[in-house]
């Protein structure tokens, strides 16, 4: 048994719970059943591969590979602690949080992964940023969703500000702008009317 082997079969281990927790702020708000942290992260990553071809055809030089694991990984710690909700983060609970997922993705994710999580946690480099709107872009469209559906309280999503940042990415502003256009439209919108 290989080193190797070993890490991937520890690593998919460590990172199975993501698919049974669900995302808490959903459950807060009244939201049953509601989506898990993995499918969250897959939603991400979808979003995020949408968002890099629109850069790229946009004529910006994007690595998608990059952004895609920084995507699959960005919620990685949440397999030990669950998804902490916003209402419950104070600066000293954002403290402690952001040293124990750092303790918590330097025993659960090998190398290459654990650098795209620092990657995505720094949200500097347009990759990070890309990731970080991706994140917000699909926390907003489950709100319309589940809205629509007339599942949960999920107005304070739509007050929150930080909830559109686009991180300086105009398509990502355009997206948070027809999120809100469509949140605006009458009663009649259908799910999956495209």
């Amino acid at each position: 048994m290989t080193d190797r082997a070993r890490r991937i079969v520890d690593t998919l281990i460590g990172l199975d719970p993501l698919g049974d927790l669900p995302r808490t702020g959903w459950l807060l708000r009244g939201v049953r059943p509601c989506e898990s942290i993995a499918d969250h992260s897959y939603g991400v990553a979808v979003t995020t591969m949408l968002l890099v071809d629109a850069l790229r055809d946009e004529g910006l030089t994007v690595d998608g590979e990059r952004a895609l694991r920084m995507a699959l990984v960005h919620d990685a710690p949440e397999a030990k602690t669950g998804d902490v909700p916003m209402p419950q983060k104070t600066p000293a609970v954002d403290a402690a949080l952001e040293e124990l997922e750092r303790a918590i993705v330097a025993r659960l994710l090998p190398d290459g992964p654990r650098d795209a999580w620092e990657e995505a946690e720094a949200g500097v480099s347009l990759e990070a940023r890309i990731v970080k709107a991706a994140d917000k872009i699909q926390m907003m469209t489950k709100a319309l969703v589940y809205g629509r559906q007339g599942r949960g309280d999920l107005h304070e999503f739509w007050l929150n500000e930080k909830n559109f940042r686009g991180r300086g990415l105009a398509i990502a502003e355009e997206v948070f702008a027809l999120l809100r256009a469509r949140r605006a439209e009458p009663d009649t919108w259908e799910l999956g009317r495209w």
